[in-house]
């Protein structure tokens, strides 16, 4: 049963919505979708400004707060596996990768804890009379709403650092997969976090809504769609309230002219299937160099042709289904509208005989890279030849988008092409769901988002600066 989490009481979300979470592999009923009435809206916001004007958080010592962000490490360890299964049940990505994106939880709260625990590094600075006191200080209640792909790990991140900076916290999960968003604040009650700190609501987009328009939210963390994230930031524009977004990205594979055939086609099969495409660094775009061209198909699809697809929690699985049917008809009208602009689909992955959502990972060649800018957000790559460093370059950077590239080839070549990219994160010879080292940032440029994420960027995210000193005397 999907349950609010209010000030430590547990309530029933009080709205139907009238749509269920299915098992994506099974397309079986998991439970109704729920959403938080207004008034349980109402109480979870005004505990949260109560627990903010008390003080009992934010003015706890960085290392009061840094033993309990460990703490709350030990306890998502603990219920991993758990976190791990809700996430493949609901998503359908296979267990393997649900298991990592699960091990995220502990590292995201430890990670925010040494960060508390190294103190404040700015240097001091004088004024007219005397030492300025510098202060980075907790923004107020803040509002993190999570997406359904990824989502413990995405959850965990963004609490981590909210509750790092001090501030009170309503995490808002996807009605698509709320399961481990409320095991994970189940996990964190008893760690030692003051009433109220911490608090959940389920529901759709309007109880989002609802949350990010309210003046005494002060920070809004959002990571899902362009046109929600467009939908966040107008209704933060109105209080001028910061708002942290990490949306999409029609992510570029750039194969060199020089590069590894088959390393390349690993890792273009690796850039389809991890988390089943559905990720916003997941590969969007494969370009390649003429020469290479018909080699890289081919070795792809003899891949995909091997690929086993089966249910997420299946040991043996090396990809499993889409989220759910609406997703699946989308992606299934997204090459349909491939094919009526003149595009081949290419497929060679045998699909389970199961009721589940399943997809067969595609390829689509043909198509002018003006049809291709938007991002499909599944197993799907439209491929587009080149036959020079800089064509491949503009053709990475023919998107509004900016989240993730990835080059292959000759080490020292494909730095000099991964310069020229107008994107967030560069990976060079590999597609890897983690980030090059846990400590970097994770920018995003054009309409992938607005602020930089990482352990340090999203901590100072919730925080806001304030100086004080002394003008003059009598």
């Amino acid at each position: 049963m999907l349950l609010n989490i209010i000030n430590e009481r547990p309530c029933e979300p009080s709205r139907e919505l009238d749509r269920w979470v299915c098992n994506a592999s099974t397309a079986e009923r998991l439970f109704a979708q729920r959403a938080a009435s207004n008034e349980q809206i109402e109480a979870a916001i005004a505990t949260a400004c109560q627990v903010h004007d008390s003080g009992v958080w934010s003015r706890r010592s960085a290392l009061e707060r840094a033993d309990i962000l460990d703490a709350a490490a030990d306890a998502l360890a603990a219920q991993a596996g758990k976190i791990a299964e809700a996430d493949a049940l609901c998503t359908g990505a296979i267990l393997k990768f649900t298991s990592v994106v699960a091990s995220i939880c502990p590292m995201a709260f430890r990670s925010a804890a040494a960060l508390l625990r190294q103190g404040e590094v700015a240097a001091p600075l004088d004024g007219p009379y005397g030492e300025l006191l510098m202060e980075r200080l907790p923004l107020g209640p803040a509002a993190i709403i999570a997406p359904w792909n990824a989502p413990s790990g995405i959850a965990c991140h963004k609490l981590a650092s909210a509750l790092a900076a001090g501030c009170p916290v309503i995490v808002k999960p996807s009605e698509w997969a709320p399961l481990s968003a409320q095991y994970i604040v189940q996990a964190l009650q008893g760690v030692g976090f003051p009433d109220g700190l911490l608090q959940l609501l389920h529901g759709d987009a309007s109880v989002g809504a609802a949350l990010v328009a309210d003046s005494r939210i002060e920070a809004v963390s959002f990571t899902g769609g362009l046109a929600g994230g467009r939908a966040v930031a107008a209704a933060c524009a109105r209080d001028i309230k910061p708002a942290q977004l990490e949306l999409g990205g029609n992510n570029a594979l750039v194969v060199l002219a020089d590069a590894d055939v088959d390393a390349s086609c690993d890792a273009i099969v690796q850039g389809l299937v991890t988390l089943n495409g559905q990720w916003c660094r997941a590969l969007g775009r494969l370009l390649v160099h003429e020469s290479l061209m018909t080699a890289v198909v081919k070795g792809v699809m003899a891949r995909l042709g091997d690929l086993k697809i089966g249910s997420a929690l299946d040991a043996d699985s090396e990809m499993g289904p889409l989220v759910h049917t609406v997703h699946l008809a989308h992606i299934e009208q997204t090459l349909a509208h491939y094919r009526e602009l003149g595009g081949d689909v290419l497929q060679s992955s045998t699909l389970p005989r199961s009721t589940g959502y399943y997809f067969a990972p595609a390829l689509v060649v043909g198509l002018d890279p003006s049809q291709t800018r938007d991002e499909t957000f599944g197993p799907v790559a439209t491929v587009h030849s080149f036959s020079s460093d800089d064509e491949a370059v503009a053709l990475a950077n023919g998107t509004p988008f900016g989240l993730a590239g990835y080059v292959f080839g000759e080490e020292q070549h494909c730095w000099d092409v991964a310069k020229r990219m107008r994107t967030g994160i560069v990976k060079i010879n590999a597609v890897t769901m983690m980030n090059l080292n846990p400590l970097a940032p994770r920018p995003a440029w054009g309409l992938s988002g607005l602020g930089d994420e990482g352990v340090r960027e999203s901590f100072e995210f919730f925080r806001g600066s304030r100086v004080i000193g002394v003008g003059a005397r009598p």
